[in-house]
């Protein structure tokens, strides 16, 4: 079994060392590695994806190359069971999509509507989530880390993308709008919000999302801007609105096969754990920047921008308060979930954190750095996975 070793004072400060000294021995053999993704080629997750893959390079000096597969080798719905039986040595996995699998992880995942409560700019706050949802899965949930060893995985970093919003064929910006309404829901959360405001919710791969808005199966996919571009939902949609459902889908984005990460060298462990920092700041950063660009080409498009109606955004506000503390009593029930209470508890208390660490991050690297020193760097890389 594994063992985190959170750091702090002086110990924080052994640890700094050894991980700079192990960065620096040179490694034995050289490893190559599959990160099988979900996007498309020519997405901002590709690029990412490929971030990472250039740090691991630079920070192993060249002893780990990453061939990025873009769906190509695993789509979404295949990439939990293609890293745990090794067809791909690295993935993103949604778990939305594995809610049987990983319902500790889900439970936290879904949680990210905490963000929407929070002063500030719901496109940034996902900043702090993520980095509060990486802390809890490294630090504070055992049960994470143990429905992560059943599936042969070992969980590296998470990452996420901004608040989620209505992108429509049609206008929507009233609780009047949403009645019977077909919206495509990416996870149980943006399904629980369209029940609770009148509409359909529609599960369906992302993959598949823009047939079936151009065919009139949904009338509606809830998702983050950068979608507009990675799934090509702008030659589709008519109409967006932002500020409801919100929500962040913040998950797994890199996740390895567990033989693979044990029979790596511990240097090349610690090269990984810095790409895996960089995937991390990067994936939510670009997807700040890219969903800021898509707005404005939307725009120019002429898709019609609505704002929700302060009832809609009442009743929003007040079912994500209210479904929060109700998600654990759910997760009881379906999946023998325990101490949902003081879980919900410590996930407030990191987001309460978190939101202190990143206010005032500008850049990238800034992001890079925050999620290094205070998370990744303190991983024990002996037994981490083990």
């Amino acid at each position: 079994m594994f063992h985190l070793k959170p750091a702090a004072g002086a110990a924080a400060f052994a640890i700094s060392a050894s991980v700079s000294a192990l960065a620096a021995t040179p490694a034995l053999a050289a490893e190559n590695l599959r990160f099988a993704i979900g996007w498309p080629p020519g997405s901002s997750a590709e690029a990412s994806t490929q971030h990472f893959a250039d740090v691991a390079a630079e920070e192993s000096g060249g002893d780990l190359q990453v061939k990025v597969y873009p769906l190509s080798l695993l789509n979404f719905l295949e990439s939990t069971s293609g890293v745990r039986d090794g067809v791909a040595d690295l993935t993103t996995v949604l778990t939305p999509y594995f809610i049987t699998e990983f319902p500790e992880m889900n439970y936290a995942t879904e949680l990210a509507s905490l963000a929407e409560l929070e002063d500030g700019d719901p496109a940034r706050n996902v900043m702090a989530y993520n980095g509060a949802l990486m802390e809890y899965i490294f630090f504070d949930c055992p049960d994470c880390q143990a429905e992560l060893e059943a599936q042969n995985h070992v969980y590296l970093t998470g990452s996420g993308s901004q608040s989620y919003f209505l992108q429509c064929t049609r206008p929507v910006s009233s609780v009047e709008d949403l009645q019977g309404l077909r919206v495509r829901a990416g996870g149980a959360f943006w399904a629980r919000w369209a029940t609770a405001m009148g509409a359909t919710a529609v599960s369906m791969s992302i993959n598949e999302t823009f047939e079936g808005l151009s065919q009139g199966v949904v009338d509606c996919v809830a998702a983050s801007a950068p979608e507009l571009t990675n799934f090509g939902f702008i030659d589709v949609v008519t109409d967006m609105t932002p500020g409801v459902p919100g929500g962040s889908f913040v998950s797994g984005v890199a996740q390895m096969n567990r033989e693979r990460w044990g029979e790596m060298s511990e240097a090349n462990k610690v090269a990984l754990l810095k790409a895996s920092a960089a995937l991390s700041a990067q994936g939510v950063y670009s997807y700040y920047e890219v969903g800021n660009a898509n707005m404005a080409m939307a725009r120019e498009k002429g898709v019609a921008i609505h704002e929700p109606s302060a009832e809609l955004v009442e009743k929003t506000k007040a079912w994500i308060q209210a479904d929060a503390e109700a998600l654990g009593a759910t997760y009881a029930e379906r999946f023998g979930l325990k101490d949902a209470e003081a879980k919900l508890a410590k996930l407030r208390e990191l987001m309460a954190k978190w939101s202190g660490l990143t206010a005032g991050v500008e850049t990238e690297a800034q992001l890079r750095r925050i999620y290094w020193d205070n998370l990744h760097s303190k991983i024990d890389v002996a037994t981490y996975g083990q």
